[in-house]
């Protein structure tokens, strides 16, 4: 669970592409399969709703080039996620705005993994000086942006003592990441093992 002294709420990639009719994500995959992530995003707005008091969160942003995750392929549906002036994919929702508080912080990343932004490494530093022992992480996807950012930051800041989580309730996923594969196992179990093994906090609870 969220413990707000000591821990600094990283929220990724909140955005139309991953949570919106108009994204990309819903465009390619279909409400359906991303309804467990509409799910998450109502659940992470009402958190920040009833954390009135919170400290400063940050909040990531992903710009990417055309068909930087379809090897080129811009024929693709996702081609064209969060590419900025293609769709509406790079806007915040309406709601999401209203979440954020005046000393939250932006950032954008233009790699799946946040810790590759020299303004994210720069902004958790400064957030460590302050205090912060703990980064709790959330937003979208699980198996992709959030796992990627989880697994390199707590990489990076194990040695410090600094701990890393991934708080799943308020983080999204599509339904057919939690359909077992051939192997008997689904994507969303497999990442919960990648987590766990690099000593990633899974909370079940926020």
């Amino acid at each position: 669970m969220i413990a707000p002294a000591d821990t600094a709420l990283v929220v990724i990639d909140a955005q139309r592409a991953f949570v919106d009719p108009a994204g990309s994500l819903i465009r390619m995959h279909g409400s359906v399969d991303v309804r467990p992530g509409l799910e998450a995003l109502d659940r992470l707005l009402a958190f920040f709703a009833s954390h009135a008091t919170r400290g400063p969160a940050i909040w990531v942003r992903s710009e990417y080039q055309p068909g930087q995750f379809t090897g080129g392929d811009l024929r693709d549906g996702m081609a064209q996620v969060c590419v900025p002036g293609a769709n509406v994919d790079c806007e915040w929702p309406a709601a999401v705005l209203a979440a954020m508080a005046p000393d939250d912080l932006v950032i954008t990343k233009r790699q799946a993994d946040a810790w590759e932004s020299a303004d994210f490494r720069a902004a958790i530093d400064r957030l460590l000086d302050g205090g912060v022992t703990r980064i709790a992480m959330m937003g979208f996807q699980f198996t992709t942006c959030v796992a990627a950012s989880a697994l390199s930051t707590a990489g990076a800041l194990g040695a410090r003592g600094v701990r890393v989580a991934v708080v799943e309730p308020l983080t999204g996923s599509r339904a057919s990441s939690h359909v077992p594969g051939v192997s008997g196992v689904s994507r969303m179990e497999s990442t919960r093992r990648q987590l766990a093994a690099a000593g990633v906090e899974i909370c079940s609870k926020p």
